[in-house]
């Protein structure tokens, strides 16, 4: 296991706290004001739900520790829910899309999780799909203590995700929006991708967010960063619609069209991985889907 980082350690003027995982980058989150705590998609391995709970509940506090009193769960993907449990008597807040999950979905949620656990050499007690006490799937405001958090469901990424905003700190917690901006991750539609990221756009700028969380990676800081990155996204969609629509109506194979697609995203791009490949390679076949439809 790599050794979790505390990226912002939270004080009473910036009530937020960041645990950055060892593994895929994951930020899992955590905001406190007065006795009470809250946690957002709390991190992957235990040392980073450890790290995570003991920094929301004592930082800035002289008195007793503060209860983690809700947590927030973006969506249901596994590196997302895990943590879920490890709060006793915390409210567990989700969409209600992803609380409703069928057997099917959830079985193979948590099989995914059971198969990167043993990946990572996690062992702990049999895991089960988190069991929601409140549920949303329209913008729910919460409140802790006297700071306003707001829970806003953003369908794109996934059909159950959604993301958290605190006014007061001018932060929005992106989820899966956002990560590596120039290679998209939609894992549903690309139509509702698309909205999402037109969404986003007109959020940022209605809302003056000064800094954007993404759940793995870097943060965006700065209206400057928050809406280069928008435009990277929104564009790689773009040419990928583009290339796809030009594909179809020139009579080509879908594995030329998927090819091409590829191609136009990493030359426009600029960048080249095997994470963004694999990713540009989805996002192509998604695309092409929604083409033809």
């Amino acid at each position: 296991m790599k050794v979790p980082r505390l990226l912002e350690a939270g004080s009473l003027e910036h009530p937020m706290v960041i645990v950055r995982s060892g593994f895929w980058q994951f930020n899992a989150a955590g905001l406190f004001h007065g006795d009470q705590a809250l946690v957002i998609d709390p991190g992957i391995y235990p040392e980073d739900i450890a790290l995570l709970g003991a920094a929301v509940t004592t930082r800035a506090r002289s008195g007793p520790p503060r209860r983690v009193t809700q947590v927030i769960l973006t969506h249901s993907h596994h590196d997302h829910i895990r943590g879920w449990s490890h709060f006793p008597g915390a409210e567990v807040i989700m969409p209600r899309v992803a609380a409703e999950k069928g057997p099917d979905a959830r079985a193979r949620i948590v099989a995914a999780k059971a198969k990167v656990d043993q990946r990572l050499g996690i062992e702990e007690k049999p895991f089960a799909y988190p069991h929601a006490d409140r549920t949303f799937d329209r913008p729910l405001p919460i409140q802790l203590g006297e700071l306003e958090v707001q829970l806003l469901p953003l369908y794109g990424h996934s059909n159950c995700c959604s993301v958290v905003w605190v006014p007061a700190l001018r932060t929005l917690f992106s989820a899966d929006y956002l990560v590596t901006p120039g290679t998209p991750y939609c894992r549903w539609e690309m139509p509702a991708m698309e909205a999402a990221l037109d969404w986003l756009a007109r959020f940022v700028e209605d809302h003056e967010v000064e800094t954007i969380w993404p759940a793995h990676y870097a943060p965006l800081r700065g209206p400057a960063a928050i809406r280069a990155g928008l435009h990277q996204d929104r564009e790689a969609l773009r040419i990928l619609r583009s290339t796809c629509e030009q594909g179809l109506a020139q009579g080509l194979s879908e594995a030329e069209i998927l090819r091409a697609a590829t191609q136009s995203a990493r030359a426009w791009r600029g960048s080249d991985s095997k994470a963004s490949r694999l990713q540009d390679l989805d996002n192509a076949q998604r695309m092409l889907a929604s083409c033809r439809a």
